[in-house]
């Protein structure tokens, strides 16, 4: 059981420091998309680079503060809850989002491609852990009833 509460600890910094990396993107896209058209032998994609990143920005956002929450519960031992399959839904959605924004990023340099198969995938492993959490609330719920 020690272990268990030493992972959970160990995740929830190192969602902290998700948070705080997102916080220092915020101000070095543009110098991160200066420095990528740089050392690109291809036509300059800086603006739609800005644009699809800070796109991007806000479902990652809403990923870590979901993750958040979600690790909270965990902590605070509500694990089959409904509050946690609605915080995997909205992850899984921004998964989806990003691969979205990655594919359009794709047209430009192909290397997003790759982005879009991670997040994708990420986003699908999700929608199939939802549903798995899904099932053990009702299952938990039925349970519960059970005299």
């Amino acid at each position: 059981m020690q272990h268990y509460k030493k992972s959970l600890i160990f995740t929830l910094i190192i969602d902290r420091i998700g948070i705080a990396v997102w916080l220092l993107c915020m101000f070095t896209i543009p110098f991160i998309a200066r420095w990528y058209d740089m050392y690109s032998n291809k036509e300059s994609i800086f603006v739609q680079f800005n644009i699809i990143v800070y796109l991007a920005m806000i479902p990652a956002a809403v990923i870590l503060i979901m993750l958040n929450r979600l690790l909270s519960n965990i902590r605070n031992e509500k694990v089959f809850e409904r509050k946690n399959v609605s915080c995997l839904r909205i992850i899984s959605y921004c998964c989806f989002v990003i691969a979205g924004l990655s594919l359009v990023m794709a047209y430009w340099r192909l290397l997003a491609g790759v982005v879009f198969i991670a997040f994708a995938f990420v986003g699908l492993l999700l929608r199939v852990l939802k549903n798995v959490f899904e099932q053990a609330v009702v299952l938990r719920e039925e349970n519960d009833l059970t005299v």
